[in-house]
């Protein structure tokens, strides 16, 4: 039996990942965790979604939590994230971190506090993206150098962090490759997109490849969330990302 602490569970991604385990039978919501000051610090978890885990009450400190969790899903913002960095190196327990934009000094300090914890960052729990970037990695090398590449994100209108994580990995993968900019990101925000991404390969030649993931439902992320849980729990301290849970 595993028990995930859920770290910023009252915003869109923590309920959707609640609601994904909330029928899991192996893995347990051991605590919710939000910001101080949160309304919804001190109710029961069922008041905030559909009447689930009626039996927890939603927390503002991680410490309080430890004894209640194995694992940690951080699904705050990376100013958050890293302003919660102390506590989670006190836990001392593996964390996944749902989030994006960190800076360069941000990703030096996780790399230093993986040294004692295992943790996984983990912008798209999809496994289909993890395929995707492999797809465009090909792509890139076998049509990037004579190619003008232009990479397309679609969220809803509530997310907040523009260029994507998946975006920003895409681009990475791209790279690999060794290509360079430009390399164009198109973000748009609108209305209750779950999450698409595409990537334009414009030749000089007129000839135009297009590679594209779209996910039509939440429920697209339920095997990759519960698959990162389960893998991460039996790891060493180190830092992973997507590409070392389904290699």
């Amino acid at each position: 039996m595993i028990k995930v602490g859920i770290v910023g569970g009252t915003g869109k991604l923590g309920k959707d990942i609640i609601k994904l385990l909330s029928d899991q039978t192996d893995i347990l919501i051991g605590a919710v965790i939000a910001r101080k000051g949160n309304p919804f610090v001190g109710n029961d978890l069922g008041s905030l979604i559909d009447g689930l885990f009626p039996n927890i009450l939603i927390e503002d400190n991680i410490p309080d939590s430890i004894n209640k969790c194995d694992i940690y899903i951080d699904c705050t913002s990376a100013e958050a994230m890293m302003s919660n960095y102390d506590a989670y190196r006190l836990a001392n327990k593996p964390v996944i971190i749902a989030t994006t934009g960190f800076n360069a000094e941000d990703i030096e300090r996780l790399s230093t506090l993986s040294s004692s914890i295992p943790i996984v960052i983990c912008p798209n729990f999809s496994i289909g993206v993890f395929k995707f970037l492999k797809l465009i990695k090909l792509a890139a090398t076998e049509f990037g150098m004579n190619s003008d590449i232009d990479i397309f994100e679609y969220h809803h209108k509530y997310k907040k962090d523009k260029p994507s994580g998946t975006a920003i990995a895409i681009a990475h993968s791209i790279k690999d490759t060794g290509l360079e900019d430009p390399i164009n990101i198109h973000s748009v925000r609108s209305g209750n997109i779950i999450g698409e991404h595409s990537v334009m390969f414009t030749t000089n030649d007129n000839e135009r490849i297009e590679i594209a993931h779209k996910i039509y439902s939440r429920e697209g992320f339920s095997k990759g969330v519960i698959e990162t849980i389960k893998w991460i729990s039996s790891k060493q301290a180190g830092l992973y990302g997507i590409e070392d849970i389904y290699e």
